[in-house]
């Protein structure tokens, strides 16, 4: 009888792994310390949420030359970059986004800006995600 509980579990959590899509956010050249997660899912309007978690990532007040805020971009197969929001580090270099999004399959970028607000990316890319899709 626990052995087939085990199995429905597992496959329960299987099955439930299938309705999100999550990658590793690799550490760059920029930040080599940084290790991190996205996860996109779909949400009851058809709209995709977005978490976006990292640890070890220096403040942008510290890179070369320094920002003031990291903005990550929702980029569209196509290459458009739309921004979806400031990515905050906290005094123990940990930082997370939630936020929503249209798209379906998208990439997320991440670049140190001097304003939040940014309508296109001005600093280099310092973090890049694999393809997300939101099934």
């Amino acid at each position: 009888m626990k052995k087939y509980m085990s199995l429905t579990v597992a496959s329960l959590l299987l099955g439930l792994s299938g309705c999100a899509k999550e990658v590793v956010v690799p550490p760059s050249a920029e930040l080599p310390a940084v290790i991190g997660e996205a996860k996109a899912t779909k949400d009851p309007n058809g709209n995709t949420r977005v978490r976006l978690r990292v640890e070890h990532m220096a403040p942008p007040q510290n890179l070369q030359p320094p920002k003031s805020v990291y903005v990550v971009w929702v980029e569209t197969p196509e290459k458009q970059r739309f921004n979806l929001g400031q990515l905050r580090v906290d005094e123990k270099r940990r930082g997370q986004l939630d936020a929503t999004t249209a798209f379906k399959v998208f990439r997320l970028v991440v670049t140190p800006e001097d304003f939040p607000t940014v309508t296109e990316p001005t600093g280099p890319e310092v973090l890049a995600t694999g393809v997300l899709e939101a099934k």
